[in-house]
């Protein structure tokens, strides 16, 4: 069984699924991303085009074995540009994926993910700067044979999602878990049973 995190993009979803040795220790399994760069302008077919394979590569690339996926939360204060709006239909194009093949969703805000990977919320950086802080943090967390694996910042974010969901599933992590981040699994919308 494993437990896969995703953060959605159409330039580049970070994807990271754990699996268990025979302790019960997460080790990761895949960590990747997948996209394409395009133009965002372009027209409505060519959009839509785009948001359909993005949405097949990224559940394609998810085991079958997956018992739970942890996916980050759309910004809702951001303005609905087309860039936007595209990226919350592949969002939920994602997800009614997943509900159809029958893997459970959990979501994640940013800021509890960021939190969660770093300990705080620090207000008044850029999105670059806070980006690479949660990605120094996740490599430091994991240590120096997955360090290397980390390539970008959506990797980074999609290995912070697969913990949060392996550490709700009472998998152990191969690193010490703060009181934060045990805490930080009640801010999680978890996928009811039977839902």
């Amino acid at each position: 069984m494993s437990i896969t995190g995703l953060d959605p993009s159409l330039t580049s979803t970070g994807i990271a699924t754990l699996g268990r040795h025979g302790d019960d220790v997460a080790h990761v399994r895949t960590l990747r991303s997948v996209g394409h760069r395009s133009t965002d302008s372009k027209s409505w077919v060519h959009r839509s085009r785009r948001i359909v394979t993005q949405t097949r590569f990224v559940v394609q690339a998810i085991p079958r074995d997956t018992e739970l996926v942890v996916i980050e939360e759309m910004p809702a204060h951001m303005k609905m540009q087309h860039s936007l709006i595209d990226r919350w239909v592949l969002w939920f194009g994602i997800v009614s994926q997943l509900d159809a093949i029958g893997i459970p969703v959990a979501v994640v805000n940013p800021a509890t993910r960021e939190k969660w990977a770093t300990g705080k919320v620090v207000r008044g950086l850029d999105a670059k700067e806070r980006k690479a802080r949660v990605t120094s943090a996740v490599r430091g967390q994991w240590g120096p044979h997955i360090e290397q694996r980390i390539s970008n910042h959506d990797e980074a974010d999609a290995l912070t999602l697969a913990g949060m969901g392996a550490l709700h599933s009472g998998w152990t992590l191969p690193f010490d878990v703060g009181t934060w981040q045990h805490n930080g699994l009640a801010s999680v919308t978890w996928p009811k049973e039977n839902a």
